[in-house]
């Protein structure tokens, strides 16, 4: 009577562990059924329908990469455009894996097993009755091999350990990528630039640019101490006029001009990577204009007469530069400012006129020429200066006749991607007109009226 009674709860825990198998097979199954169906349903446009499978599959295998993809480019769709950064987001926060280098688990195990993924389907005959001996009861193995139920899929995988090549029924174990290809980071890296500018788009945000009245006066502009194209510092006297107490942003360049050439996306980012011709449209859309180089130079100097408008050094606190953070090889390596890249405007203190960024974060493109065959500041009128032929607003078609040597448009500041010593009062740069120069952004004057 003993023996009969082992041998039925031996049988009906072997019954039990046939049912759970079969179950969690099929389940394998219904996965890579639902996620099918999620695929098909996107490419007929039911994103609805394919944001629930996603969504089904996500809660069984949250970091799935490809899934991840997948409910992103569905939620773009959806304009659910904070979800698809936030999805895209974790497939970026995943270490990089150049190949196809994984993790094998068995089920219920958390120790893995380094591999390289060769086959993610392989359909087989489950005739082996493999069973992993460290947690199943070889007793069992007869049950389960009794009960092939046809094709089931398996993973083939090279196991690094081993030297040898396996087939894994997907039942039993899953897989773990090591990190994302280099080729899917680029993908997404880029994609998510793109949200990001959806984002700004949907907020459909009008400009709000606030201006500063600049009352007249006079200052010495350029630096005796500087570079050749500082010198010699020069008395320049100005009218009334107004500038922006911020550097442009994107949600407002965006909304005016229905395009974004920021490098680095954000509503609250300064306008990068723009040319001089789109800053000075955005400017005149906005019934404003660019500043010339000396209202620029008088604005942010704001009164005083060192190197900086908060003085002769630069430790960090200041404005965004070049830092140890910068990946460039300009960067200040001793000296940190908090941020990688571009800032959002007014992240620093103030000049004492209350503009923010007149140092660093963007350079500022300004309205005058830098003429390359000669020195304007030798010739410049002391009254409102205009810079080099300033009848020209820009060097296209007719309008280039005898002037083949005015090309570059000057911009002043210094950057996020430049030393901190280009931030100084008196630094001057140039770029081609309809370059659109890494780092370089601007912000509008206006006439007072």
């Amino acid at each position: 009577m003993k023996k009969l009674s082992k041998k039925l709860i031996t049988v009906s825990i072997a019954q039990l562990l046939i049912l759970l198998f079969s179950s969690v097979v099929l389940h394998a199954q219904d996965i890579d059924k639902i996620f099918a169906n999620g695929e098909k349903a996107f490419a007929s446009g039911k994103y609805q329908e394919a944001e629930t499978s996603f969504r089904q599959v996500l809660e069984k295998d949250p970091d799935n990469y490809k899934v991840l993809r997948a409910q992103a480019d569905t939620k773009i769709k959806l304009e659910k455009f904070q979800e698809a950064e936030m999805l895209l987001d974790k497939i970026l926060a995943m270490p990089e894996s150049r190949g196809r280098t994984i993790l094998v688990f068995v089920k219920g195990d958390s120790r893995g097993r380094k591999a390289e993924l060769v086959d993610e389907t392989v359909m087989v005959l489950d005739e082996s009755g493999y069973v992993d001996a460290d947690h199943v009861d070889e007793d069992i193995s007869q049950f389960v091999k009794d009960d092939a139920i046809g094709p089931v899929p398996h993973f083939r995988v090279f196991i690094m350990g081993s030297g040898k090549m396996e087939l894994l029924p997907k039942s039993r174990h899953r897989i773990q990528y090591n990190g994302i290809p280099t080729a899917t980071r680029e993908q997404v890296t880029a994609l998510k630039t793109v949200v990001q500018k959806m984002t700004i788009s949907a907020t459909q945000e009008k400009p709000t640019d606030e201006m500063v009245v600049i009352n007249e006066g006079c200052f010495q502009m350029g630096s005796d101490l500087g570079g050749p194209d500082e010198r010699p510092a020069h008395k320049v006297c100005l009218s009334s006029f107004k500038i922006g107490k911020y550097e442009v942003r994107q949600k407002f360049f965006q909304n005016i001009m229905k395009n974004n050439p920021s490098q680095f996306p954000g509503a609250d980012l300064p306008t990068d990577s723009v040319s001089w011709e789109d800053a000075r449209d955005y400017c005149q859309k906005q019934g404003h204009r660019l500043p010339t180089e000396a209202e620029w130079e008088f604005a942010a100097r704001a009164g005083t007469t060192s190197e900086y408008y908060w003085g002769d050094a630069v430790i960090g606190k200041e404005a965004n530069f070049c830092d140890s953070e910068c990946d460039l090889n300009s960067r200040d390596a001793n000296l940190k400012d908090g941020f990688k890249n571009t800032a959002p405007v007014g992240s620093f203190p103030p000049n004492p006129y209350g503009l923010y960024d007149m140092a660093g974060n963007v350079g500022e493109w300004v309205f005058d020429w830098m003429p390359v065959n000669e020195n304007f500041y030798l010739i410049s009128p002391e009254k409102n200066p205009r810079g080099s032929r300033p009848e020209l607003n820009a060097c296209s078609g007719v309008d280039c006749v005898g002037s083949y040597s005015i090309t570059q448009k000057v911009n002043r500041g210094g950057s996020w991607n430049k030393k901190a010593s280009e931030m100084r009062m008196a630094n001057r740069m140039d770029s081609h007109f309809q370059l659109r120069s890494d780092g370089t952004g601007f912000r509008c004057a206006a006439d007072m009226k």
